[in-house]
């Protein structure tokens, strides 16, 4: 897995090429976003860290200029207080997640494990003759974190969507989230509250493992609903947990929590789909994709 860094500051740079180099990955950095656009056409990396207030090209621009380029490099912007309106900016232009500064290592590495794990098992669906009318199919599995990037890679593969590679990335990243949301807020049936209090005190991973060991909650089961026709592609995902009001979630829009950990997931998610919504006791959400003209 690849990585490029774009960051204009000194300090911010040499910390996350240090982070990288210490943790085994291949990177490369550049310190403004012409530097950076360059850097990326010659080393076509997988995932893109970019700060938004740069000299010559920000942030934006490049973000601009590598999606219009069709990739379907992962990229993640970062940004400052003061500059959360970027971020909201950056997810309509095409950004897929957003961190911010001063950037936590143990959340860095975190994300890039995710998506090393999910660029690693990259899915390959068969392209399908004809016209497709209907197709659906229903995955069942065990809580489980670590087989989150290969249930996600199944499920793409079982779903044998025709779009823009740049739009699959999109929603393999998506599902990521809402299984994971499934599964944290849902099976393990852990609070907002508490997950803000263990990311406050470093204390997550340590929150997961003792609900792991509670039987009950460990051999709950997630479903995954597929449906497809001429006009969309939909996958309505299922927890057993008991539930939980997803209207109380703080909006990350908000100036005062756009930049918090918690909640983000279930927010980016609106970005990776052309539609989320939530039923029944927030056990059931369903992520749509329209099919537009160019796609069929």
């Amino acid at each position: 897995m690849k990585v490029l860094i774009v960051e204009d500051d000194y300090a911010s740079r040499l910390f996350l090429e240090s982070l990288l180099d210490s943790n085994g990955y291949e990177f490369r950095s550049a310190e403004n976003g012409i530097e950076g656009l360059n850097v990326f056409e010659e080393y076509n990396p997988d995932i893109v860290f970019t700060d938004i207030k740069m000299p010559i090209m920000d942030g934006l621009e490049l973000l601009e200029a590598i999606r219009d380029k069709n990739s379907d490099a992962i990229i993640v912007i970062v940004t400052a207080f003061g500059s959360e309106n970027y971020a909201i900016q950056a997810l309509h232009l095409g950004a897929n997640n957003y961190l911010k500064k001063p950037v936590s290592g143990q959340e860095l590495l975190r994300l890039l494990k995710k998506y090393k794990a999910i660029i690693s098992g990259k899915y390959s669906p068969e392209s399908l003759p004809g016209k497709l009318i209907v197709r659906t199919f229903s995955l069942e599995f065990k809580t489980e974190f670590s087989k989150i990037p290969k249930i996600v890679d199944k499920i793409m593969i079982e779903s044998a969507i025709e779009i823009d590679d740049s739009e699959k990335v999109n929603i393999e990243l998506g599902l990521v989230e809402l299984i994971t949301n499934a599964i944290e807020h849902g099976n393990l049936n852990i609070s907002y509250i508490e997950k803000q209090k263990a990311l406050d005190s470093g204390n997550l991973s340590e929150l997961f493992d003792e609900r792991m060991h509670n039987e009950e909650l460990k051999n709950r089961k997630i479903k995954v609903d597929f449906f497809t026709d001429d006009e969309k592609y939909q996958w309505t995902i299922t927890d057993e947990g008991e539930g939980f009001d997803w209207k109380i979630i703080p909006d990350p829009t908000d100036r005062e929590h756009i930049l918090e950990l918690n909640g983000r997931g279930i927010f980016i998610s609106n970005f990776l789909f052309d539609k989320i919504e939530h039923f029944g006791n927030g056990n059931i959400v369903t992520a749509t994709k329209f099919i537009s003209k160019k796609d069929t």
